[in-house]
């Protein structure tokens, strides 16, 4: 990864921070206990994750830096520690979801080309290199993002980052042998075949992310939904750390 690639990341890092920041601050706290899109998870809750996240993150930079640190001291510690913050006043958490962000982009910032290209393993086991940092995080904002369920969607994400979170979903269903047989076809003019290439699948990418990543068909222009194939279980689950893939 070149430096022009870190700093473009660590600029698209802090604009979609902003947003999930200008978003969360415009809910109130009826809102905030409202269901999010992860299954059994308020607003407050991803939040809460995210703001843990950023945290958790710090240890990774930690240990690209030569200090090995857990990125979490268990996974128990880790929900409990997100139920609790999900349960904080809504300035507590707004405070703290803003805190955590700004103490990480800081961190991230000052990493040396050693740290880059060291590496430090994250909470589903892979290993991603200090230079890699900022793409991750990155992921766990927007993702996050969408799923407060407020107004925020793929398609509101610039469409760099969209086609390359594509590609890497393309690439990871490529990987995974319970892939079912279709086709995925994108308004961006995206021809991907998995199988025998049937069903066709139509959607523009944000749609089509939105049904890969977080298994909402409401963007899908074809198949019908009762005809669209059964994907792996793709709805963020709260008592695990999403895969960077």
């Amino acid at each position: 990864m070149t430096d022009a690639t870190f700093d473009a990341d660590l600029g698209a890092l802090r604009a979609q921070t902003a947003r999930l920041l200008d978003t969360a601050s415009s809910l109130d706290d009826e809102a905030l206990r409202g269901p999010s899109l992860c299954t059994g998870w308020t607003r407050a809750h991803v939040l809460a994750h995210v703001t843990r996240n950023a945290r958790a993150m710090r240890n990774l930079v930690a240990t690209v830096q030569g200090t090995p640190t857990p990125m979490y001291p268990s996974r128990q510690a880790r929900d409990a520690d997100i139920e609790q913050g999900a349960r904080q006043s809504r300035d507590e958490l707004l405070a703290e979801l803003r805190t955590s962000a700004e103490e990480l982009d800081q961190v991230l910032a000052g990493l040396d080309d050693a740290a880059r290209a060291a590496t430090a393993q994250v909470g589903s086991g892979h290993t991603l290199t200090g230079a890699q940092l900022p793409w991750h995080r990155l992921r766990e904002v927007a993702w996050h993002h969408v799923d407060l369920d407020a107004g925020y969607s793929f398609a509101d994400a610039p469409a760099e980052l969209v086609g390359r979170w594509f590609e890497e979903e393309v690439a990871a269903l490529r990987a995974d042998a319970d892939t079912p047989s279709m086709c995925l076809r994108t308004d961006e003019r995206d021809v991907v075949s998995f199988g025998d290439g049937r069903p066709t699948v139509s959607a523009s990418r944000a749609g089509m992310l939105r049904w890969l990543l977080r298994d909402r068909a409401d963007q899908i222009d074809a198949p019908a939904q009762d005809r669209l194939p059964r994907l792996r279980p793709t709805t963020p689950n709260p008592t695990h750390e999403e895969d960077p893939q």
